[in-house]
């Protein structure tokens, strides 16, 4: 499954619209079409059209008059939709959401936002997370792709030689291979982008595979089985002597629960067999 190539509209664009929208004559300026990624010199017309290049695209008039802050659209088949999706198999809703201007998007499942987002960049989240370990090298196992943003990153130390990570939700994955912020995930050789979920892929790994694992699971509620010892018990098989493994948890519940699930995390690592395991940026940091 290779990447595929759209056009964006963020609400920075539209406001920038908004503003300009019934002036006579262009507004020349440079403008991004891919999220920030890349920024082309072109023209905005007091008539909703913002052209770069050749490319003439129409905004209509209702996506500038319901501009939220939020919202991300995308150009599919000659029309701009709003870049989201409904699963009817699993009745989950998944929304692409504008963070930052020039900052990767991040995704929302049901509600539920899957990166901390508090300084508008997903890309900090994920360097923080690889800070919490010591040594990033070797075969590397992201257990959770999601945007693969933590794959991406994990990719560019020059320590690491492979990227293994996991993606079991095919509409995540549909929105990878759109996702100009996710296109390394296809086009760095060193990464392997799976569409498997996690928990058999790690079954089918011989002992001692992997020298680093980041575990980024989504909340437990989603997915209690990649909380489980049994799951812990095959990543310890995999891990090679003396690797590290980064676990976010995140600590939802607090008020509620008797025990934290950072805490109830860092007693079944003990229990797996993990070594000085601390708690970490959102998290938990161990070794084998």
């Amino acid at each position: 499954m290779s990447p595929s190539f759209n056009y964006f509209l963020t609400p920075d664009i539209l406001k920038q619209i908004e503003i300009f929208r019934n002036h006579s004559g262009t507004d020349r300026r440079d403008i991004s079409l891919d999220l920030g990624v890349n920024q082309v010199n072109g023209s905005i017309s007091g008539a909703n059209v913002i052209k770069v290049g050749k490319l003439e695209l129409n905004i209509p008039s209702e996506i500038i008059q319901f501009l939220d802050e939020r919202t991300i659209y995308i150009w599919r088949t000659g029309h701009w939709e709003k870049w989201q999706a409904f699963d009817e198999k699993t009745a989950k809703y998944y929304k692409m959401v504008f963070v930052k201007p020039d900052k990767p998007p991040t995704i929302e499942i049901s509600g539920i936002k899957m990166h901390i987002t508090k300084e508008g960049d997903p890309q900090k989240d994920t360097q923080l997370k690889l800070k919490s370990l010591k040594r990033i090298e070797g075969i590397l196992l992201d257990t959770c792709m999601g945007l693969g943003y933590t794959a991406i990153a994990a990719a560019n130390h020059p320590a690491v030689e492979k990227v293994y990570c996991c993606e079991k939700d095919p509409v995540v994955f549909r929105f990878c291979q759109e996702n100009p912020w996710s296109q390394s995930l296809f086009r760095q050789s060193k990464i392997h982008p799976l569409l498997y979920p996690i928990d058999q892929f790690v079954s089918t790994l011989p002992d001692f595979f992997v020298h680093t694992i980041i575990h980024d699971p989504p909340r437990f509620a989603l997915a209690p089985e990649l909380y489980s010892e049994r799951f812990y018990s095959d990543l310890y098989r995999i891990l090679i002597q003396g690797g590290e493994i980064y676990h976010y948890t995140g600590d939802p519940n607090r008020q509620t629960r008797r025990t934290s699930l950072p805490q109830k995390t860092r007693q079944l690592l003990i229990k797996t067999g993990f070594r000085q395991v601390k708690f970490a940026y959102a998290g938990l940091m161990a070794r084998k």
